[in-house]
């Protein structure tokens, strides 16, 4: 039985080795990780509210609205009020050069992933799923209301 200490330490190992290699993957498509990952959401979700996209990439709403105005800047993204029901919710969703980049990207993680996959032996790949899908499922049960350990 592991420890948590040892839990947590493979956990790191995964998560900085993922990210290391899939930053690498995607540094060729000109943007950085964060404006990365929310075009992927954009285009899995559609057009969201800074607060909503804030709350699928865990990050803070001041944090989203600055990679959304780079976005912005660069045509990738659209903001776009609320006309019909609330002037004040702004929306923002893809533009036809954002959902082009949103799909190279899409392709381009499929196919790191295809080569994870591949290193690891068919007949084990469901049970290192499963596991996977059952840690994300541990953590989605923690309560919101843990303890602050950094005040």
């Amino acid at each position: 039985m592991p420890s948590p200490a040892k839990f947590r330490e493979v956990v790191n190992q995964l998560s900085q080795r993922f990210n290391a290699l899939q930053r690498g993957e995607k540094c060729c498509f000109g943007v950085t990780m964060s404006q990365c990952m929310t075009l992927e959401l954009l285009h899995q979700r559609g057009r969201c509210t800074v607060r909503e996209l804030a709350e699928g990439l865990a990050l803070d709403t001041s944090t989203v609205t600055r990679v959304v105005d780079v976005l912005v800047r660069d045509g990738l993204v659209r903001r776009a009020r609320d006309e019909k029901r609330d002037r004040r919710r702004v929306f923002v969703s893809l533009s036809g050069s954002g959902r082009r980049l949103a799909k190279k990207l899409e392709v381009s993680a499929d196919e790191y992933c295809a080569r994870i996959l591949e290193r690891i032996p068919q007949e084990r790949r469901a049970e290192v799923f499963d596991a996977l899908l059952l840690v994300v499922s541990a953590i989605d049960e923690m309560p919101e209301d843990l303890p602050d350990s950094c005040s």
